[in-house]
């Protein structure tokens, strides 16, 4: 079960990036995640009544995981959308799912966990990686490499998240009050940073980029519901390195899909493979 759940959520999650990037052609980062983030939020409140009581929201480990909302996917997946939009989908996808390297590093800062060897190679293989997504020149368009920092932060911000829902698990939090919480917290933070960036003047949407960032948003859903429904059913060994794969997809996607609008070359790929090899790595780390 974990394993068909875990294969849909790969190709689910690159579809939605191709999708994404399609989106921005006429549309902002900010839209595009604005409403990924609301109806990500929207999806997951409905079923929360049938799971959860609503008084397990006034708990103060609700307040865990509103941090780790703001985090992500509240800045992170904002980010991660900066990222597609300033140096595509082939360089930002592989640094952007290099949370788990993020992760390990807070776990060990703030959980007293222990690196291991495969912790290290993991670690340096994703360094290497970014270093090459951000040194490989664009075939099509202008970039700056300074612009890898967006979805770097971004997985920076995912890996902290990780960390505090741990932790609010840990404390005893009801794994469905966690998703609709973390993912109400984000659209509140989407919302404000809108309202801060000019409120309606900030969005820019036309029809073709709403009928691509919507399909974006539902495919996303979809994908972030059967990762939970694979770590329900599985061990988290055999999940996490079939999800921690989809940038590899993704990078296939392109080639095919976004000709148009990007080009791989083989610095690219050798960067995107050595950053998801790097991730898988650590996520295998027992």
């Amino acid at each position: 079960m974990e394993i068909y759940f875990s294969f849909q959520a790969a190709p689910c999650f690159s579809i939605a990036h191709i999708f994404i990037r399609r989106g921005l052609v006429e549309s902002n980062a900010m839209t595009g995640s604005f409403i990924s983030l609301s109806m990500t939020a929207a999806i997951l409140w409905l079923p929360f009544p049938f799971f959860a009581p609503f008084s397990a929201l006034w708990t103060p480990v609700s307040l865990i995981f509103v941090a780790a909302g703001l985090f992500a996917p509240g800045i992170g997946r904002t980010l991660s959308y900066v990222g597609i939009e300033k140096i595509g989908v082939a360089r930002s996808v592989p640094i952007a799912n290099s949370s788990p390297i993020f992760a390990s590093v807070f776990a060990v800062l703030f959980l007293a966990e222990v690196w291991v060897p495969q912790n290290i190679v993991g670690t340096l293989l994703v360094i290497s990686g970014v270093i090459i997504l951000s040194a490989a020149r664009p075939a099509q368009g202008e970039w700056r490499k300074l612009d890898v920092i967006y979805p770097l932060v971004g997985a920076m911000a995912f890996g902290a998240s990780a960390i505090l829902r741990k932790a609010g698990l840990d404390y005893g939090g009801v794994p469905v009050m966690a998703a609709a919480v973390t993912a109400g917290s984000a659209a509140i933070f989407s919302f404000a940073l809108l309202q801060f960036r000019g409120g309606k003047e900030a969005l820019k949407l036309s029809r073709r980029s709403a009928a691509w960032l919507f399909t974006a948003g539902l495919i996303n859903t979809a994908a972030t519901l059967s990762v939970f429904y694979a770590l329900s059913h599985g061990k988290v060994v055999i999940v996490e390195p079939l999800v921690s794969s989809n940038p590899v997809l993704t990078l296939l996607f392109t080639a095919i899909f976004l000709r148009d609008l990007e080009a791989i070359n083989a610095r690219v790929i050798i960067g995107a493979l050595l950053t998801v090899a790097g991730t898988i790595l650590v996520v295998t780390v027992k």
